[in-house]
């Protein structure tokens, strides 16, 4: 059957009822879906008889009556659809039998006797009648003979014949065949096996069961045993039936049960010139397998490349021979392959012993000798040693091409191949030298004296090797200022630093990297190691802990063996980006006005900070009055003081104001503060301060919790009635105690009514320098009027903060270098605010574990560390030392014993010798 899409066939199928298929469909998109198409059934297969034994046989009773089955037609249809129907074709029985149509059972017509032993013979055929081959015919099966035989017949085997085959290697009581026959009369059979010639007792037979087996082992190559074993199997009815007898042919096959073998272990040829042509023959092998046809066929391999073997085990050179080689002999092992499955195999050994001839020349261990001198290596200097050696045992003598030991600044030694700088002064001034090295033989191997010479030739490419002995430097380090910008994002480019070296290859190679400094987790800056991009590691607030400036040390180290370094520290200035808005100094304004108060007059000043620099903390003022627009008609405010003036009489009890305070920024930014002003009767009077502002008042930053800054005391203005109440008002800023640094313990004394002020949390002079306090007080008349004065107080520095090393870095020094050369420069920070707290001096910690301070000495004031000797690299090649940073005063830390506060830095390993010259180099 064909399944087509679009007039395309898609599929093709046969005997099978139903299918499931996916196609795909020419859209621009594809889908799948489950197809099940039914096949029709086509009546175009014959019926075939199925009935066995073949050919057709029964018996019929002699006074069997009419209608007397006696045998079943069967057939089969492949064809689903059918209808079986059966006839007899030719009836050579005169009338006796009849076959029923549909059923195929034949039975006897008449009722006249059957004659015993006389054979009725029909031939009979099935049609399928459910479709027609032609207008005339049905689909049919051949005739078929039926014997039909009176009284008795003797038993019928299945098959005609029998054979089989089984291998050599057939295991004894195993099955070999069943063989079986049919009885007419419906009785037990029992079989016997007899062989014709040789193979007597080579099998036997289940005497119920037919089944044929092996009664001995056999063996193919043992000729007394035959590859055919002809027998004959009897069928015999029990209680003294009829018997038969069929032909059984049973063929042994060869298994591939033996490997070839060779006539000897192990093969010899001697004194075979190595230089004998290609395909020479040198000996013949030979192996034997008793196995027969392709198991007994050989071939044979060799496992060296350097021969071949034929098929008839003759062996030879298929390379050019070498007695130089393998001891002077080639030793093989040879295979013997036969064509069984799988193929067995047998092995020998053969060993060719070769004679030597004068046909190598010397070989160098390398063609090219690649060895580095130091670019102020002297006299007498190993360059390198070439070899060369000759594999027929030659003695080997070196040179220059050209002839001589001496090539330029170089020469070599004739017999042991070491090549050295020559004798005199050396100018090493290019990058390389090459020399081009003979090695001779002498011929003086073979017992012929072949006096033949060979030569062969080497390049030595001598490379001069830059010292290490320039650091990196940074020559524009004092022109770095860069800027970034507040709040720009992590990895924003900041500057490109370039370093050079002037040592060549890998020592003037430079990467870069960012100096950790002390005490800090992670770095601000990353620097890409390649092209010097800094770039920052952070988001940078200018208002927070960042500050306006950063430092930053970058790090330029070369790729020499050891290292060196070079620094360049610079600070970074983070530009203001207007992201602070104005921060009033209070929350609210509250302020008494009189009624009577002239046009003009300053009633309050209003005063915000901004953190933000330049135009972003610039700030202007202005007024509105957001819950009675009529009040701003009495007042105005100076943009740039904060003053707030009235410009018309007062005329109610309050007024309610709001300033907005906006920096100069671009957008800019805002905040509002409400104002609250109470007019009071003109005979009224307020509190009055002893001062209208206190201060600046002094105090050390480590004052503790609880000390009293300064007091201050206002009298109440009204005539016997002192009674006053004091509060400390909260500001919008650090400085102005939003986060009550101080606080007011009001106290009455002599009369008065006082209110101290006190530190409520610690002072840290480096934080906040300055504070101004607003302190406000009521009296407590019938219409409470209140006034403000200003506290300022000014914080003094102590010497409570230690040094910090700001980097940590290994140096190089090389040997030789005059005394009071600089090794490097170390730096120490004091956060503390003021000379001399914050002024650090450098020492060489005098202390017997300090390795170096008998070595080096410091700069006090600038941390540079000198050289005091000429180091040697081969006394010692490295030191340890200890630095001490000291600030200027007596420390103001616990249990400080009035000592300036101090720090260490250990450069342990850190101050390392370079070489100047190496001797020797070897290759």
């Amino acid at each position: 059957m064909k399944l087509y899409l679009n007039d395309k066939i898609i599929s093709t199928f046969t005997n099978n009822n139903c299918f499931i298929t996916r196609f795909p469909v020419a859209l621009k998109y594809t889908d799948n879906q489950r197809v099940i198409i039914h096949v029709k059934d086509v009546n175009d297969e014959p019926p075939y008889f199925i009935n066995r034994p073949l050919p057709m046989q029964t018996v019929v009773q002699l006074n069997a009556a009419p209608n007397t089955p006696v045998f079943t037609l069967q057939a089969r249809d492949p064809d689903t659809d059918h209808n079986i129907h059966y006839f007899i074709v030719r009836d050579r029985t005169g009338g006796r039998f009849e076959v029923d149509e549909r059923s195929g059972v034949v039975r006897t017509r008449g009722t006249d006797p059957f004659q015993l032993d006389m054979e009725y013979v029909l031939y009979v055929k099935a049609e399928d009648q459910s479709g027609r081959v032609d207008e005339r015919r049905f689909q049919s099966t051949p005739e078929e003979r039926l014997s039909i035989v009176g009284g008795k017949r003797a038993p019928q085997f299945y098959l005609p014949s029998y054979e089989a085959e089984i291998a050599e290697n057939q295991k004894k009581d195993s099955d070999i065949i069943s063989v079986k026959a049919k009885s007419f009369a419906d009785r037990e059979i029992r079989y016997t096996l007899k062989a014709q010639g040789q193979g007597a007792g080579t099998f036997n037979i289940g005497p119920t069961s037919g089944i044929v087996k092996l009664a001995k082992e056999l063996d193919f190559e043992d000729l007394r045993q035959p590859h055919v074993y002809s027998l004959v199997v009897t069928a015999t009815e029990d209680s003294g039936g009829f018997s038969t007898s069929v032909d059984l042919t049973i063929r042994v096959s060869d298994v591939n049960d033996n490997a070839p073998k060779f006539e000897l272990p192990d093969y010899q040829a001697h004194n075979v010139d190595e230089d004998i042509p290609l395909g020479t023959s040198i000996l013949k092998v030979k192996a034997m397998d008793a196995d027969s046809g392709k198991n007994a066929e050989i071939e044979y391999l060799v496992s060296d490349d350097h021969f071949s073997v034929d098929s008839n085990g003759i062996i030879t050179n298929n390379k050019q021979l070498d007695a130089d080689n393998n001891n002077a002999y080639y030793e093989f092992v040879v295979t013997a392959k036969d064509k069984g499955e799988p193929a067995k195999t047998g092995t020998a050994t053969v060993r060719v012993y070769t004679k030597n001839k004068n046909d190598e020349e010397p070989k160098f261990s390398q063609q090219v000798y690649t060895p580095n001198v130091d670019e102020n290596a002297g006299p007498n200097t190993l360059v390198t040693t070439v070899v060369a050696s000759d594999k027929d045992g030659d003695n080997v003598r070196f040179g220059f091409v050209g002839g001589g030991t001496s090539s330029g600044q170089f020469v070599i030694e004739e017999i042991t191949g070491v090549i050295r700088l020559h004798n005199k002064a050396i100018s090493l001034d290019r990058d390389k030298y090459e020399l081009n090295v003979t090695a001779l033989d002498d011929g003086a191997c073979c017992v012929n004296g072949d006096a033949t010479i060979h030569t062969s030739t080497a390049v030595v490419v001598v490379f001069i090797t830059d010292v290490n002995d320039n650091k990196p430097i940074f020559k524009d380090c004092p022109t770095y200022f860069p800027k970034v910008e507040e709040g720009a994002p992590n990895g924003s480019p900041v500057i490109k630093v370039h370093a050079t070296d002037e040592d060549k290859g890998v020592n003037g190679q430079v990467k870069y990297s960012i100096v950790q400094q002390p005490n800090q987790k992670g770095t601000k800056f990353t620097v890409d190691e390649e092209t010097g991009e800094v770039s920052t590691n952070k988001v940078f607030d200018r208002e927070g802990d960042d500050g306006k400036f950063v430092s930053v040390t970058v790090k330029a180290t070369d790729q020499g063996d050891p290292s060196l370094e070079g620094v360049c520290s610079f600070t970074v200035e983070i530009t203001d980006v207007n992201d602070n808005p104005p921060l009033f100094d209070r929350q609210k304004y509250v302020e008494n006005v009189k009624q009577d108060a002239s046009i003009g007059t300053n009633i309050l000043r209003v005063s915000a900070s901004d953190e933000d620099a330049d135009n972003n903390g610039a700030i202007v003022y202005t007024l509105s009055a957001p819950y009675n627009p009529a009040d701003i008609e009495y007042f105005e405010i100076q943009p740039e003081s904060g003053w707030i003036v009235l410009k018309k009489p007062l005329d109610r009890d309050r007024y309610r104001l709001r300033v907005r305070a906006s920096d100069r920024g671009d957008p800019p930014s805002s905040a509002d503060v409400d104002v609250e002003l109470d007019v009071v009767d003109r005979n009224n009077k307020p509190p009055i301060w002893d001062m209208s502002t206190y201060g600046p008042v002094h105090i050390k930053e480590n004052v503790t919790v609880g000390t009293v800054v300064t007091s201050v005391k206002a009298s109440s203005g009204i005539e016997n009635n002192p009674t006053v109440f004091y509060r400390l008002m909260p500001g919008s800023t650090a400085q102005t105690n939003k986060f009550h640094t101080f606080y007011l313990q009001q106290r009455a004394d002599n009369g008065f009514t006082w209110a101290d002020i006190k530190v409520n949390h610690p002072l840290d002079y480096e934080s906040i320098k300055e504070y101004n306090l607003t302190i406000r007080v009521e009296n407590n008349g019938a219409q409470q009027l209140a006034s403000e004065t200003t506290v300022y107080i000014m914080l003094e520095d102590v010497n409570d903060e230690i040094p910090l090393f700001t980097e940590r870095e290994q140096e190089t020094v090389l040997e030789g270098e005059p005394i009071g050369t600089k090794v490097t420069q170390v730096n120490a920070i004091d956060k503390d605010g003021t000379f001399p707290n914050n002024q650090v001096y450098y020492y060489i910690v005098d202390s017997p574990r300090n390795e170096g301070k008998d070595f080096f000495e410091i700069s006090m004031q600038t941390g540079e560390i000198f050289t005091k000797v000429v180091f040697d690299r081969e006394k010692q090649g490295a030191y340890a030392l200890e630095v001490e940073a000291r600030d200027g005063a007596p420390s103001a830390r616990p249990n400080s014993e009035n000592q300036p506060n101090s720090a260490y830095l250990n450069t342990k390993d850190a101050i390392t010798m370079v070489k100047r010259q190496k001797d020797f180099i070897f290759s």
